[in-house]
């Protein structure tokens, strides 16, 4: 388990319901490393829909950012990309991806963060069980895998980082969100 500052929230309600997922996820990775191998397996798509679910989140509130804290602005941001994404209607996990790639806001242009972003997206999409759109293989089981559940690890992690140092808010004054206490170990460097 380690801590990322959670300073960089526009909205300190779903900062709120983000410690409450991890919270969540904290129980489910108990359950999952006392669990036998099958358990384990199981459990590996509650995880990857729910750390899905916070990095559609986090990408929400940073484009909330971006559309509206006008007069605050975003730190490490041009005007040009807040004018960009102020006059667009954002309001889904795939088009907060394309903006995010499109603005490489996570500095990742030249590796394949984006594609992992996509795909957990996807993934957390077959929480509709009957997976009309074919996304990854037809079974579940071989859908939702342990090394799945890794790569999404390190994509929240990554958005988690990336936020906390390029665009956090001045903490005296925006600090009102508990910082985020991730329930696995470390998979890059500390902030």
């Amino acid at each position: 388990m380690f801590v990322i500052k959670s300073d960089f929230m526009g909205s300190f309600k779903l900062g709120d319901n983000i410690n409450h997922s991890l919270r969540v996820l904290a129980l489910l990775y108990k359950q999952q490393s006392n669990g036998t191998p099958e358990q384990q397996s199981l459990l590996c798509k509650p995880i990857i829909i729910l750390i899905a679910s916070i990095c559609e989140a986090l990408l929400y509130d940073f484009h909330l950012r971006l559309q509206t804290y006008t007069s605050e602005g975003v730190k490490n941001i041009a005007q040009e990309v807040m004018d960009y994404v102020g006059s667009k209607k954002i309001d889904e996990f795939a088009k907060y991806i394309a903006s995010a790639k499109k603005h490489d806001l996570f500095e990742a242009s030249d590796t394949n963060f984006y594609e992992a972003l996509d795909s957990i997206r996807k993934l957390r999409n077959r929480i509709h069980i009957q997976n009309a759109k074919n996304h990854f293989e037809p079974d579940d089981r071989n859908a939702f895998t342990l090394k799945r559940q890794t790569t999404s690890e390190k994509v929240l992690e990554k958005v988690m980082k990336t936020m906390a140092t390029k665009y956090s808010r001045d903490r005296d004054r925006y600090g009102c969100v508990a910082d985020f206490r991730i329930p696995w170990n470390e998979h890059f460097n500390s902030q």
